[in-house]
């Protein structure tokens, strides 16, 4: 199997508060970007044993094996050498937090493990759920001084390919998930009853129906002021009303539907009957240029072993959505609900990399017809996937500096 080496980073900036959980008498520190021990009003720390706080849960979903484990830290000693801060950690799944007791990985909410702990036996976390997060314990025995940490760093073996990961993975699921747009299906009632059973009218159009939104009794309530809708049982397609209709009057059902979501540059998949349909066609990768990070490191600190990962490649990814139905009033809803998509949703989460990328619309909505297309209405909305990042170049084994050796004459007089 194919494998990159990646970085999952922790930073403690003040961008990421609201992911971070902050226990009592820890702070993150709004300027300097790190977390620390919250000192009182006089500037004394806390002595207490289990101060801690949390990441968020990482979720790269392409994760095959945790590698490493490094955090970038500051302490303080004393006169002597010894050291008078301390950091121990347990790692969780979003569920549980584990300890390393020697052996396996246990639950626990009370003991803790060193960084060279972690670091030693992170290829055996479990990779069930692929999911990792840092609990960090900082503590101090001398009241004026706190530990510092600025990143917690995870490396992973992954088997993420970058398009097919943007495109295919991440950014499909989120509009099949998140596009439900309203459509209207006027039947006329076969009997007198306040139930539609809706295998007796099956619908005009292909539409994959999620829910019924409300029914009326159009005929004698044309304006649609009194919902009927009292329930929808979707295994057996029976919608149950307030109050019935009469046989011969017209129940106006409004139902929300999953529109065909799907990538494609073939002209000849719209004369398929998939309709309505988003297509993400024109593809197209532009503004590359050099991530602004340097090339990172996880180092075990233990051993001096580490993995150097080049820095990626920023890429921006310009998207055209078509947007196709066989029905105006259809291409009208789903271009309101698409758009209403792109406002929410200023990013989007790659589910290999569980890296967050921004979104925006770069050519709103613009109607057009295609050749050849009697009958159907065809919009078209460019956006742009910004910055998404493309590891390249592949990771090498290196080692860290563990000791600085000056040599030469130590006795200089300077005047």
């Amino acid at each position: 199997m194919r494998l990159r080496k990646l970085i999952k980073q922790f930073d403690f900036e003040e961008r990421n508060r609201g992911d971070i959980t902050l226990g009592p008498g820890v702070r993150l520190h709004p300027t300097g970007n790190y977390l620390e021990l919250e000192a009182d009003d006089s500037g004394v720390y806390p002595t207490d044993a289990d101060l801690y706080a949390r990441t968020w849960v990482a979720n790269p979903n392409s994760v095959k094996q945790w590698l490493g484990f490094e955090i970038e830290d500051v302490h303080y000693m004393d006169f002597l050498g010894d050291p008078l801060t301390a950091l121990n950690y347990r790692l969780g799944d979003g569920v549980d937090e584990y300890y390393w007791d020697g052996n396996d990985w246990i639950i626990s909410l009370a003991l803790w493990n060193t960084e060279d702990e972690i670091s030693a036996n992170i290829t055996t976390f479990p990779i069930t759920d692929r999911k990792i997060q840092v609990i960090i314990n900082l503590s101090t025995t001398d009241e004026t001084v706190s530990p510092r940490v600025t990143v917690a760093k995870i490396l992973y073996a992954s088997d993420v390919e970058y398009q097919e990961d943007l495109i295919f993975r991440s950014l499909i699921p989120m509009l099949k998930d998140e596009i439900r747009p309203i459509a209207d299906y006027p039947v006329v009632k076969q009997a007198t009853s306040d139930t539609v059973d809706m295998n007796d009218y099956p619908l005009d159009t292909p539409y994959e129906l999620m829910d019924i939104d409300s029914v009326f009794d159009h005929t004698n309530d044309p304006n649609h002021l009194s919902d009927l809708l009292q329930s929808y049982d979707s295994g057996t397609g029976v919608i149950t009303l307030s109050a019935s209709i009469a046989a011969d009057d017209v129940a106006w059902i409004k139902f929300t539907y999953r529109p065909v979501v799907a990538a494609t540059t073939s002209q000849e998949w719209y004369e398929l009957d998939r309709v309505p349909a988003i297509v993400l066609a024109d593809i197209n990768l532009v503004e590359r240029s050099e991530f602004p990070w340097a090339a990172d490191t996880v180092a075990n600190k233990g051993t001096g072993e580490a993995v150097l990962v080049p820095g990626p490649t920023q890429t921006d990814v310009d998207i055209t959505m078509r947007i196709l139905t066989d029905k105006s009033t259809d291409q009208i809803r789903l271009v309101d609900e698409v758009r209403s998509f792109f406002s929410n949703n200023r990013h989007i989460t790659s589910y290999a990399m569980d890296e967050k990328y921004d979104l925006c619309v770069t050519t709103d909505y613009d109607s057009r017809t295609l050749p050849g297309q009697s009958g159907l209405h065809v919009g078209i909305i460019m956006f742009r996937i910004k910055r998404a990042l493309f590891f390249q170049e592949q990771a090498i084994n290196t080692y860290i500096a563990q000791r600085l050796v000056i040599g030469g004459d130590m006795d200089v007089t300077i005047d």
